[in-house]
């Protein structure tokens, strides 16, 4: 039986032990609060670092967009969604010629002081493209062009571009419009267009002059080449006088020559072409018929069928015209040679000789009127420069093609007809 006193020590020794539980429970919790206490402070730490940090980013980000907000070479400014003007750099105080005050009720839209549309139509400041943008009337402007007024009255030409600016829910908060000053530009285009527009027709009519006259002298040409014709059919006429006639009658073909060429460049600047009139014709016999043309060696190489539907008269006029190009710049000795081949469903026909070779720089212009092969201390009588370039237009007109090449003392003149004649492609 445990007495009273040791029952009381029992007691004592086990609140005592309860005590000391208790105090470990509080120390662990002192620690654990402790504890807590310091990673949340590490947190607060961390956290503010991260603030500071994002805030330090914001600022350069910020400094960045000034910078290049200031630098581009461009009018640039922004509006709210209401239209106030909320910021510009000094490329835009320079388009408008004046600096508005930010945040302006009385502002909108613009800082120019007026505004007229290109037809010179007044343009007010609620119907202009930033308006349209804010107000949705259109998603964004591209190139769209206004005339910017000046406070002295000058009026500047500009090409605007603006971009609408939408928070995450997609709502339009505002705009930002990046203009340039297209005026000096669009100067350079109107006198380059009064340039182009100017010589076209001074080219035009000196070209209708040409045909015009050369068309009025070929009456009195004929008359000159049937009288001097008819003189010499009689027979009556001394040595020295027979003689005369017949120079009379070799210039007056040499002038129709030179008309006749006049003609056909007037006709085909001015009419798109040199008008054909196709028909079923062997290149052999036109061919054939050059060569006999010239009191010059001509080798003659026919290989194929050479037969196709083209205007033989206009054909037999380029090849004569190559032909005779070739005699008068071979070399002595050699003779031209004019080779026609069949070639599927195309024609060639190669005319070369052997001599001193096209320069280089002159090959890419050969086919452009009043230029020569190449340059000789004596011209040719009757001589304008204009043989290729026609040649060159009745090919296109039968829908080939014309080309020269030269290299190695070998100039050839190469064309390719399609056996039905028709427009180039």
């Amino acid at each position: 039986m445990t007495t009273k006193p040791a029952q009381a020590a029992q007691a004592d020794l086990i609140a005592q032990q309860n005590m000391i539980v208790d105090q470990r429970e509080a120390n662990a919790r002192m620690v654990s609060a402790t504890i807590r206490a310091q990673e949340l402070t590490e947190l607060a730490e961390a956290a503010q670092a991260r603030a500071e940090a994002s805030a330090n980013e914001l600022r350069e980000s910020e400094e960045r967009y000034r910078t290049l907000f200031d630098l581009v070479p461009a009018a640039v400014y922004s509006c709210d969604a209401s239209g106030l003007i909320r910021s510009f750099n000094r490329n835009a105080v320079e388009l408008w010629g004046r600096e508005p005050t930010v945040g302006d009720a009385g502002e909108r839209f613009c800082g120019s002081l007026k505004m007229f549309r290109p037809d010179g139509s007044f343009l007010p400041h609620e119907q202009c493209p930033m308006a349209d943008v804010l107000s949705g009337r259109r998603a964004e402007a591209r190139d769209a062009e206004v005339v910017v007024e000046r406070p002295d009255g000058t009026r500047v030409i500009a090409l605007v571009n603006i971009r609408p600016l939408k928070n995450h829910r997609g709502e339009v908060t505002g705009a930002i419009n990046c203009a340039y000053d297209i005026t000096a530009r669009k100067l350079a285009e109107d006198e380059m267009a009064d340039s182009l527009n100017s010589e076209r027709a001074v080219a035009e009519f000196r070209e209708m002059f040409i045909g015009i006259v050369g068309h009025d002298l070929r009456n009195p040409l004929g008359s000159i080449l049937m009288s001097a014709g008819r003189l010499l059919q009689r027979g009556r006429l001394d040595d020295h006088d027979a003689e005369s006639a017949a120079r009379i009658i070799r210039g007056s073909q040499r002038i129709t020559r030179m008309i006749t060429q006049l003609l056909d460049l007037t006709r085909a600047r001015l009419g798109g072409g040199l008008p054909i009139e196709p028909k079923p014709t062997d290149l052999r016999g036109v061919c054939q018929s050059v060569v006999e043309e010239f009191e010059a060696p001509i080798q003659l190489e026919v290989e194929g069928d050479v037969t196709g539907t083209w205007d033989r008269d206009r054909l037999e006029q380029v090849i004569s015209n190559l032909a005779g190009n070739a005699i008068a710049y071979a070399a002595p000795g050699t003779a031209v040679i004019v080779k026609a081949r069949a070639n599927g469903a195309a024609v060639v026909v190669e005319v070369s000789n052997r001599g001193e070779p096209i320069p280089a720089e002159v090959l890419p212009f050969i086919f452009e009127p009043f230029r020569r092969a190449r340059m000789r201390k004596e011209s040719s009588a009757g001589n304008l420069g204009l043989g290729l370039y026609i040649a060159h237009q009745i090919v296109l007109s039968h829908g080939g093609a014309l080309e020269a090449h030269s290299a190695d003392g070998t100039t050839t003149f190469t064309m390719r007809l399609p056996r039905c004649a028709g427009p180039a492609a």
